[in-house]
C-alpha cells in the first residue's frame, strides 16, 4: 500500500480547520501517525490512526496513510463541522493595572485558547473584547482552574515576564481543596516529575525517579474530617505540578478527573464529558484549584508587585459545605 501522496495542495473540502501551522522545523521525515501521537498527545498513535483511515485527517488536502512522511510545508487539517461552542464562565474582571501590565482574573469553566471545540469562549478572545487587542496572556491556567492571569500589552512587556517566569523570580501561590485531612500543618514535596508510561492515559504525568526536578510547597489552612484546604506554593513550573505532588501525598484534589485514583473517571471524562455521574464521582463539578497570589516584578518601574484574589464563590461556598474548619 502506498504511503505517500503528492505533497502539492489540493483543495481542502468543505468543514476540514488545520492542526496547526506547516510543518517546517520539526515534523519533516517523520511518519505522521508518530508525529500526531508525539505532538497532540491527548490521542494515543492508534487513535490519532483510526482517525487518518477514516479520511477525517488529511495532509494538503489529500487523503493519506499512517505511513506518510511528512514534508517541510506540508498542512495537516482535520474535519471540524460548525458547531454551537460549549457554554463558559465569561466573568473575567481586571484586578490590577499599571501600564502595559495587568492582572485579570479568570473564571474556573474558560480554556486560555482556541482548542477543540471552542473558538470565541476563550480567556484570550474575552480579554480582547474587554480590554482590546494589544492585550495577551503571559502565562496560562488549566480550563478548570480559576485566578490571576497576568497579561501585558506590549511585546516587550510580555517578553521580560515571561523571562522572569522561566527564571522562577514570580512568586505563585494556590488554593486547593483535597480529599483527606491532612497530617500536617506545612510540607514540601520534592518528587521529580515525568510521563507515567504504565498508565492508561498517555498525558498523565506523575513522580518517578529520572523525572524533572520539582517542589511545592504545602500549608493546611483548614480540615475537616474528609477534605482539607491548603494553600500551595510551587517552586518550580512542571505540568500539573500541584496536582500531581498533591495527589501524590495521599491528597488528590477534589474535582480533579485525571488524578483522580481511579483512571476509569479520566476515561469516562474523555469519551463521555463532565456528565453528572463524572461529578458525583469527582466531588466537584471542576478542578477546586485558584491562582490566589502573583508576586513578581513590575517589567517597566522594577517595583515589586504583589496582587491577590480571594476564592471564587464557588470554592467557597463547596469549602463551607464540607463543614469543615479552618486553622
Amino acid at each position: 500500500m502506498e504511503a505517500r501522496q503528492p505533497t502539492s495542495m489540493q483543495p481542502l473540502p468543505e468543514h476540514f480547520r488545520s492542526l496547526g501551522p506547516t510543518v517546517e522545523n520539526e515534523g519533516p521525515g517523520d511518519r505522521l501517525d508518530l508525529f500526531l501521537a508525539r505532538k497532540y498527545p491527548f490521542l494515543t498513535r492508534g487513535g490519532w490512526q483510526l482517525r487518518i483511515f477514516s479520511g477525517c485527517l488529511r495532509v494538503n488536502g489529500g487523503i493519506v496513510f499512517p505511513a506518510y512522511r511528512l514534508e517541510r510545508g506540508d498542512l495537516i487539517t482535520f474535519f471540524h463541522p460548525p458547531s454551537v461552542e460549549p457554554e463558559v464562565d465569561r466573568g473575567i474582571f481586571e484586578v490590577w493595572r499599571e501600564g502595559e501590565v495587568m492582572a485579570v482574573f479568570k473564571p474556573g469553566n474558560l480554556p486560555m485558547h482556541e482548542n477543540g471545540p471552542y473558538r470565541f469562549n476563550t480567556f484570550t478572545h474575552l480579554v480582547w473584547e474587554a480590554f482590546g487587542r494589544d492585550w495577551s496572556a503571559v502565562h496560562r491556567l488549566d480550563r478548570e482552574t480559576s485566578g490571576i492571569v497576568l497579561c501585558a500589552a506590549t511585546p516587550e512587556a510580555r517578553k521580560r515576564l515571561s523571562a522572569d517566569w522561566a527564571a522562577r523570580k514570580v512568586h505563585k501561590e494556590y488554593l486547593a481543596i483535597v480529599n483527606g485531612a491532612t497530617q500536617h500543618d506545612a510540607w514540601t514535596e520534592c518528587g521529580p516529575i515525568g510521563d507515567l508510561k504504565e498508565s492508561q492515559i498517555r498525558i498523565k504525568k506523575w513522580v518517578i525517579p529520572d523525572g524533572l526536578d520539582a517542589e511545592t510547597a504545602f500549608e493546611t489552612l483548614g480540615r475537616g474530617t474528609a477534605h482539607s484546604l491548603l494553600r500551595a506554593t510551587p517552586k518550580t513550573g512542571r505540568t500539573n505540578q500541584i496536582r500531581i505532588h498533591a495527589a501524590f501525598a495521599g491528597h488528590h484534589l477534589v474535582g480533579d478527573k485525571l488524578y483522580h485514583p481511579d483512571e476509569n473517571v479520566f476515561l469516562d471524562y474523555f469519551e463521555n464529558g463532565n456528565t453528572a455521574d463524572v461529578q458525583e464521582r469527582c466531588g466537584f463539578h471542576r478542578l477546586c484549584l485558584h491562582a490566589g497570589r502573583l508576586r513578581f516584578a513590575h517589567p517597566q518601574s522594577k517595583v515589586t508587585v504583589d496582587v491577590e484574589v480571594p476564592m471564587p464563590a464557588d470554592m467557597l461556598a463547596l469549602w463551607k459545605g464540607l463543614g469543615s474548619v479552618a486553622l
